[in-house]
């Protein structure tokens, strides 16, 4: 019964980030925030805008407050990294950047999860600071 719950929660979560991609590859940014907010909102219990401004050490107690699913986790990085796609350099998109490799770290180190579609975007992050804060 919970395996179902968790299916039928990950099921919705990647047709939402479809419906992100549909947007963002649309050119479509007021839609994909409007999206990405309410989804923020149900799925997490937290707005974007609030979300982007918390700093690492409180987002990362927010993760460890919530203990989200691995699968929530590793949603809500894609998320993240779908929003700051193209990364431009900026505050926001390094504060966001940071975000999604503390989510990775949490993926690995805690749950013990990594794709090779995470550890790629993991070094496309990696190159961009390394590019533009070095």
């Amino acid at each position: 019964m919970f395996k179902d719950y968790i299916l039928n929660e990950l099921e919705k979560l990647t047709a939402i980030l479809a419906r992100l991609a549909g947007f963002k590859e649309e050119a479509k940014p007021d839609e994909f925030i409007q999206l990405a907010d309410t989804t923020l909102q149900n799925e997490y219990n937290i707005k974007l805008q609030e979300l982007l401004e918390l700093t690492n050490p409180d987002f990362e107690l927010l993760l460890e407050k919530q203990n989200y699913h691995p699968d929530k986790l590793d949603a809500l990085a894609q998320l993240l990294y779908m929003y700051q796609q193209p990364f431009t350099p900026g505050h926001e998109t390094l504060d966001t950047l940071k975000k999604i490799l503390v989510i990775f770290d949490r993926l690995e180190q805690k749950h013990h999860r990594s794709s090779f579609e995470n550890i790629h975007k993991r070094n496309s992050i990696y190159q961009f600071l390394q590019n533009n804060y070095e």
